[in-house]
Parts: structure tokens; C-alpha cells; sequence
């Protein structure tokens, strides 16, 4: 079986909709034998069984194998990231964290009220997601403000002008997420390949 396949998502999917082996084998109209080794990758099963089973869990073939393809952890610890970039060109770096992997990024910041953080370096062509963990602060995207407070989520293009003004102290979460889609998939590779090194 290839290695970048990992068809034991049949059973998970299969769980989700309550089924049975038995029952999804007889829905996808494959024997019992075939649907077990699928889903323990003891077989790499043709497109014709992936396309049977697909319609017996309702789902298109081309999910099924997006679904399937290897999934993989990738762990970073955040760090202070003073010394790499300019605090000239980005304020309030000292009270961020940068955990990389890749070229996805997970900031978490730790300010007092009063404080702001501008960090365009930090910034690729990326969308960013902004959640509030406690505190208040501003969002200041394109001149215009967004009030968040504790539990709050925010999604904002990260290239646009950004900066983020602590009104009461507090801690957020800010995690960039490339806009190419293939940048994550390569990312998730990339691990993986360092992994089995």
C-alpha cells in the first residue's frame, strides 16, 4: 500500500454513521474480507472497491481519497522571537511567541492594557484567524476596528495593515495560515519526510 494512503478513515467514517463492517460491505456491495482489509491498509484496493465504498458511506470517490491521504502530527514549542526581527519595524515583538511549522505560523502574545503589536514581518500572503483567550483588545485592520473580548474569533486577510492595541491585559492566539492551500499539503510532506529520516 503507498505509504501516502491511509485507508483506516473508512472505519472512522464508517463509525460516524453508525454502521456496521458487515453493513457497509453490504451497502458498497464488496464482501466483508475486502472491506476489512481496506481498512487495515492490508490491500491497496482498486478504484472500482474506493468508488464502491465511497457511495456506501455517501460520499464522492474524490473525497474518499483526499480523506485517505496520510495525516500526519507535527509538533513545535513557541518561542520568544525578540532577537529575529526588528522591534523598529515590529512593536510589542517582545511580547510574542512564535511556534513555526513551516510557513505556518501560531503567535501567542501576553500584554499588559495599553500595550500594541504591529509585526509585519511576521507576515507572508496568509489569512490570519485572531481568538481572544482573556482580556480585551482592538483590532485594527485597514483603519477599521474590531472590539474583541475573551472567546472572540476573527478571520482577516494577514497582508492587510494590521495592529493589535491591548485595552485590558490579556493574552490572544494568532495563527497564519498560507493562502495556497498546496503550502500546508507541502508542509504536512515535508514532516512527514523529516520523520522517517
Amino acid at each position: 500500500m503507498n505509504s501516502r494512503y491511509n485507508l483506516s478513515i473508512v472505519r472512522n467514517l464508517r463509525h460516524r454513521r453508525g454502521l456496521t463492517l458487515k453493513q457497509l460491505a453490504a451497502k458498497s456491495g464488496i464482501t466483508y474480507a475486502t472491506l476489512e482489509k481496506v481498512e487495515t491498509n492490508k490491500t491497496a484496493p482498486s478504484l472500482k472497491t474506493l468508488h464502491a465504498i465511497a457511495s456506501g458511506l455517501g460520499i464522492p470517490t474524490g473525497e474518499l481519497i483526499t480523506l485517505s491521504e496520510k495525516q500526519i502530527v507535527w509538533r513545535s514549542k513557541v518561542k520568544f522571537v525578540t532577537g529575529e526581527y526588528s522591534e523598529k519595524i515590529n512593536p510589542g515583538i517582545e511580547n510574542c511567541k512564535v511556534g513555526k511549522l513551516n510557513n505556518v505560523k501560531v503567535l501567542r502574545f501576553k500584554a499588559q492594557n495599553g500595550i500594541n503589536v504591529k509585526a509585519p514581518q511576521l507576515h507572508e500572503n496568509c489569512n490570519a484567524i485572531c481568538c481572544v483567550l482573556s482580556g480585551c483588545l482592538d483590532l485594527i485592520v485597514s483603519g477599521e476596528t474590531y472590539r474583541l473580548n475573551a472567546d472572540d474569533c476573527i478571520l482577516f486577510d494577514g497582508m492587510l495593515d494590521h495592529t493589535y492595541e491591548q485595552i485590558e491585559a490579556g493574552e490572544y492566539i494568532a495563527v497564519h495560515i498560507p493562502k495556497d492551500a498546496y503550502s500546508i499539503k507541502n508542509s504536512l510532506i515535508q514532516a512527514d519526510d523529516q520523520e522517517s529520516e
